[in-house]
């Protein structure tokens, strides 16, 4: 029915609303399992549901399953009263992670609603239903929207412990459900309010740094727990979730309480857990009794329980009344917009679908720079306005100039135009200004400590300064080149030539070798369809041509790899799937044969070392060497999980106190220790109900700790069979992996946009196809070997094959100023932004403008021994 509305160009009649309306989300019970590859079962659907859906479209749904859970209906009504109540008459409102728009559905007239929604299928529909809402299709970490913008803020955040990048919002890298929070109250503007669903976790997690971070935005007007399966009905969850109640707080006042920020011990069932220090002082507040139990985030969790689930939403009224009340006594209301606020909004102009974050503009009125997607005033002082507007002007017509450019291998007679008038526009300027990338040196008064030499600091004329900091900022400093001894500059080759040469078509080719080569340069990965029509003949025939220089990945609809991938990576496991594949069907014994001729040597026993509590080594060996050297038949050695075990023997024998162990502690002991990896150590009671070390006991435990790992590595290989079985576990868990060779892939990348005189070197070419192939790869090249070209290349490469829409580049500190700021521009020179900060006025420059999912490049210098953990980013 979607697909119908998208492809007719028209509003959802009442009937099919109703319909529409019935869409429970792609988290709901029976449609996430869908997702699931394991689940044989639901294979019918999942084939009939990617039919239906784009890859894209596929995976986004699919992202969404962890937290797709929609809202009770009474809920969502209670809390629209509740706002209204303390004060909203209408007014901007924002609904983050919005689903179908159950709370838009239910919002009064007076709300301009704004909807932010991640899975793209969700949010049409949501479109559909409600036509006059605004509905943005994105990660709510990627909306971009000035502080303050809103009125209200209302919604069921998503809740799972994720963390999802957000620099400006999420600094602290809390979990989804607080950086929602968080960034809810930094875009409400002061006197407004936020009123959302959350995980139970956000009030009674131990750790409070997000609560404090709530706290110095936002006043906690009140809160409710709602009983664990409240959301059973309309989600198919039984999360415990609260209700939390928060008003802006207006400058300068100071936090009403920091009551909620803390957490109590208290028991329950009797076991010790925590509650919010809210529900202490509230304790009516919680909508049904604690116990605890098995729940959603495993054993003896903290539960709220109640008989009648029917009765919660009454019980929630009578306690969002007592809120009100309260809010209402302690002043804690919605105010009105202040003049300023009014101002603000009313100069609310959102940016154009070309004008990234920094893009600064020039008008009537001055001058705006793009900041969290809008234009926002930017000071220039008036004697460097004319000379900015110059340099504008040459950005402008650089951009029109590559672009045109890009769209055509001919020399038309536009693109002369704009190259003359490109050269006319810069030949004005350093007449009138001189060479863009001029500066002055200045004495700071300090001292070089290694060579003696006084510090010179550079000064950049302010407009160029101001120039910098555009996304194409660097583009127009590459307009000339600049001599810095003589402070003189001749017009970039982009002023008098072409520079960026499309790619031009393959029409046909005449090998398998050469269509798969084209193949992959022009789709990025194995397409027979694609290849066979280069080469004229069926798709059958394409595919016995190429031969094993690609192979069908088993368990997949006719997918296929590349040789150096396929036989790369865990070769073991792809060897099992093969395997297995090849009892019914023969065309995959060449993938057995393949994958067992470049399966890793196996190691040898002599060159493993057995070590107790290895992962590779099971509990049932580790209990059988116990129960060997304590001769104790008895004995049992368990791993519940992780690097959780537990060792049962006899503490009292002669080989327990004595040979194995000490009186103090005896080998039972001690091996729970080693196994756990934890320090060997024997305490005593001291002053104060205090534990103090015993250095002679704690000595006397470790020798005896160290004996027992010397003699399970030697124990572990005696008995033939059990060496063989382990020798064989370790080779599977850790001999396994084959690393790619990528210069083949480099050398079938045409790199198109690269400068017509530039030609990468064979291993700058593999590494660009590394990039292509993997999220995150470190060059860890010798000084001098084209690093920052490889980085280049394999940042701009992604935008033409669809693989990338964000990059980004981290130098250690010591290397943060040694790029060329032009280096870029330079190799690359085309119509989107390539700017490499580099040089000493550039390195407060914040490059990462990764915005409006087009191709970017960032950098920032970064602490080697700090370097964060790299990985695919999550979004909701």
């Amino acid at each position: 029915m979607l697909q119908t509305l998208q492809s007719e160009d028209r509003p959802a009649t009442d009937a099919e609303k109703a319909s529409l309306a019935r869409w429970g989300s792609w988290g709901a019970q029976g449609v996430f399992q869908i997702f699931d590859e394991t689940r044989e079962d639901y294979a019918g659907d999942r084939e009939h549901l990617r039919s239906l859906l784009s890859e894209a479209q596929y995976d986004a749904a699919r992202r969404t399953t962890i937290n797709a859970h929609y809202t009770d209906a009474a809920y969502v009504q209670a809390i629209w009263s509740t706002v209204q109540e303390i004060g909203f008459i209408g007014g901007t409102v924002l609904e983050p992670g919005s689903g179908v728009g159950t709370f838009i559905g239910f919002a009064p007239d007076t709300a301009d609603m704004t909807g932010v929604e991640l899975d793209p299928t969700t949010a049409a529909i949501s479109q559909a239903l409600y036509p006059e809402a605004t509905i943005r299709a994105e990660s709510f970490a990627d909306t971009k929207l000035p502080a303050g913008h809103f009125d209200l803020v209302i919604g069921n955040v998503p809740f799972a412990n994720v963390t999802l990048h957000d620099p400006r919002h999420n600094a602290g890298g809390h979990s989804i459900h607080n950086h929602f929070i968080l960034k809810s109250l930094e875009l409400t503007r002061p006197g407004g309010m936020v009123a959302v669903l959350t995980s139970s976790f956000t009030l009674d997690a131990t750790n409070p740094a997000a609560r404090r971070e709530m706290n110095q935005l936002a006043d906690l007007v009140g809160a409710v727990r709602l009983p664990t399966g409240s959301h059973r009905k309309a989600a198919g969850t039984d999360a415990m979730t609260d209700l939390l109640i928060f008003r802006r707080r207006e400058p300068g006042q100071e936090p009403a309480t920091i009551l909620w920020e803390t957490v109590t011990a208290r028991q329950v069932d009797g076991t010790i857990t925590r509650l919010n220090s809210y529900f202490d002082e509230y304790p009516e507040r919680l909508l049904g009794d604690l116990h605890v139990g098995n729940g959603m985030y495993g054993a003896e969790t903290l539960q709220l329980t109640t008989d009648d689930l029917s009765a919660v939403p009454a019980r929630l009224d009578a306690a969002l009344a007592d809120v009100v009340a309260e809010a209402k006594a302690a002043g804690m209301v919605m105010t009105e917009r202040t003049a300023e606020q009014d101002r603000q909004r009313a100069a609310y102009v959102p940016a154009a679908a070309h004008e990234w974050e920094g893009h600064i503009s020039t008008g009537d009125n001055g001058f705006t720079v793009v900041e969290n997607g809008s234009h926002s005033d930017l000071a220039v002082p008036k004697t460097q306005g004319v000379e900015l507007r110059a340099l504008l002007g040459l950005r402008d017509a650089a951009r029109a100039l590559l672009s045109a450019e890009a769209e055509s291998r001919d020399d038309t007679a536009d693109i002369d135009a704009l190259r003359e008038e490109l050269k006319t526009s810069y030949s004005r300027y350093t007449d009138t200004y001189g060479p863009i990338n001029r500066y002055t040196l200045r004495d700071t008064g300090r001292v070089d400590e290694e060579t003696q030499e006084p510090i010179q600091a550079r000064i950049t004329p302010r407009a160029v300064a101001i120039m910098s900091r555009d996304p194409f900022g660097p583009l127009v400093m590459a307009l000339e080149n600049f001599d810095e001894a003589t402070q003189t500059a001749s017009p970039a080759a982009l002023l008098s030539s072409r520079q960026v040469q499309p790619r031009r078509p393959v029409l046909g080719v005449d090998t398998a070798e050469e269509a798969l080569t084209v193949t992959l340069d022009s789709v990025g990965e194995v397409d027979l369809d694609y290849a066979a029509s280069l080469l004229g003949i069926s798709r059958d025939e394409t595919r016995a041509a190429m031969g094993e220089s690609i192979y069908q990945v088993p368990g997949t609809d006719e997918a296929y790899q590349t040789r150096a991938e396929y036989l790369s990576g865990n070769v073991r496991e792809k060897l099992e799937v093969a395997q297995a594949a090849a009892l019914s069907d023969d065309r995959f014994a060449v993938n057995v044969r393949a994958l067992t001729d470049a399966m890793p040597q196996p190691l040898r026993m002599d060159e493993v070392e057995a070590r107790l509590g290895a992962v590779w080594i099971d509990a049932g060996t580790h209990q059988e060497f116990v129960r060997e050297i304590l001769n104790d038949p008895y004995a049992t050695v368990s791993n519940a999980a992780g690097s959780m075990w537990d060792v049962k023997a006899n503490r009292h024998t002669l080989s327990a106190t004595s040979n194995w162990g000490t009186q103090r502690m005896p080998a039972s002991d001690i091996l729970k220790q080693v196994l756990e990896q934890r320090p060997v150590r024997v305490t005593d009671e001291g002053e104060n109900n205090r534990r103090v070390l015993n250095p002679t006991e704690t000595a006397a435990a470790q020798e005896k700790a160290q004996l027992l790992q010397e003699r399970f590595s030697e124990w572990v290989w005696e008995e033939p069979e059990r060496a063989t079985r382990l020798i064989d576990e370790y080779n599977r868990r850790f001999n396994s992996i084959v690393l790619r060779d990528y210069s083949t892939e480099g050398e079938r990348l045409s790199l198109p946009g690269m400068a017509k005189d530039w030609s990468p070197r064979p291993h700058q070419r593999a590494a660009v196809a590394r990039m292509l192939s993997e999220p995150a790869v470190g060059l860890f090249h010798q000084v001098g070997a084209g690093k920052t070209a490889e980085m280049v290349m394999g940042v701009m490469e992604p935008a033409p094959l669809g693989h990338g829409q964000q990059a980004r580049r981290r130098d250690p500190k010591p290397h943060a100023g040694a790029v060329r700021p032009r280096m870029a521009p330079d190799l690359s020179p085309g119509p989107h932004p390539r700017g490499i900060i580099g040089g000493p006025r550039w390195r407060q420059t914040p490059a990462v403008r990764c915005a409006r999912g087009r191709q970017r490049m960032g950098r920032r210098g970064y602490d080697p021994n700090r370097l964060p953990a790299c990985k695919p980013q999550p979004r909701s």
